[in-house]
Order: structure tokens, then sequence, then C-alpha cells
């Protein structure tokens, strides 16, 4: 199974993402690495990375087709896999789920949202080294702006305490949905 952690820029999801990654002994896959490398064919790469101006679909399916490659490679040796994405577009997402039922035979989204105001303060505090975005904020309000809801059950995360206080509930309903999961197969 493939657990999708998704959420705006500034929400926690890849603390949340790593910190459920590392409680469940799951490797942690952050699709950002593969962003780094394809947007940069983007010709206006340093402005739209400056000024928050999204990339194109057609870019982000070919992210998407390379996260593919990735986990298919993985699943091989890894049952279960943390995926750190923003899903912010239901087309694009929507083929990454597709894709992770055909190569996992299943899914979870988990959507991690905090109050914009704690976001704003994230954001304008943190020093993100290592991260895409220099400075997030732009990206982040362009994402937000450009956000499909959700049609396909999530996971509803809010995340404004503590992270390890989320984590551990997140851990916690997921062990219980695996159990759920064993006891649904066993009465067949």
């Amino acid at each position: 199974m493939i657990i999708f952690v998704g959420g705006m820029i500034g929400a926690g999801k890849s603390t949340i993402a790593k910190g459920l990654a590392k409680s469940l002994c799951f490797p942690y896959y952050d699709v950002d690495e593969i962003k780094k490398v394809v947007y940069r064919k983007d010709a206006n790469y340093d402005k739209n990375m400056r000024e928050g101006i999204t990339f194109s679909d057609e870019l982000r399916y070919e992210v998407y087709d390379l996260v593919s490659k990735d986990l298919q490679a993985l699943v091989k040796t890894e049952p279960h896999i943390v995926v750190d994405e923003t899903l912010h577009k239901r087309d694009t997402r929507h083929a990454l789920y597709d894709e992770a039922q055909r190569l996992a035979g299943g899914f979870i989204v988990v959507w991690v949202h905090a109050d914009e105001e704690l976001i704003l303060q994230r954001l304008g505090s943190q020093k993100r080294e290592g991260h895409i975005l220099d400075n997030p904020l732009p990206m982040h309000q362009m994402l937000r702006d450009e956000f499909e809801p959700y049609q396909r059950c999530i996971i509803d995360c809010p995340n404004n305490g503590a992270s390890d206080e989320t984590i551990a509930d997140l851990v916690n309903l997921i062990d219980n949905i695996a159990i759920l999961s064993v006891g649904k197969h066993d009465r067949r």
C-alpha cells in the first residue's frame, strides 16, 4: 500500500510524512526530489520559483511518470511506502493514485492542513534548507488558489498543534485500518 501525504506548502505535510514513515518503518519518498530535476527544464524556472507560478500539468505528468518508475522499483522490495506530495490538482493526483493502485494494490491519502495564519507564520519563520523553494510564500498562495477539492475519500489531518501527537494519531489510525482490512479478508 502507498500512503500519500498531501497538503499545501507550510501545512506540515513533510514533517508528518517523515514522522509517519519513521514510526511505521516504511520508506519515505519525497516527490520534490524529482521536481528539482524536471522543473528545471522549464525556460521560466527561476521566474516561476521566485514569483510562485506553478508549473504546467505537462511537467507535472512528467514528474509523476518518473515517480511511478521509482515506485515500481520500490514496491518490489517494500510493501508499503509513504509519499510526500502537495496533490493540489485533481487530474494529476488521480493519475498518480491510479498508478499506485496498479503498482501496490491500494493507497491511502492523508490530507494535512493547518490554519492559514499558522501556515503564514511557519513560512515566514522557518529556514527551509535543501527545499525546492527558497521563498515558499508565493508558491503557497498560488497552490492554495489552484487547489481542486477532493472527491475521493481521504484521511483529514489537522496539524495545528504538536507534530508528534499528529503522527501518533495517524499511526494509530493506519494500524486500525490494517487490522480492519485483515479482518475483512479473514471473513471471506
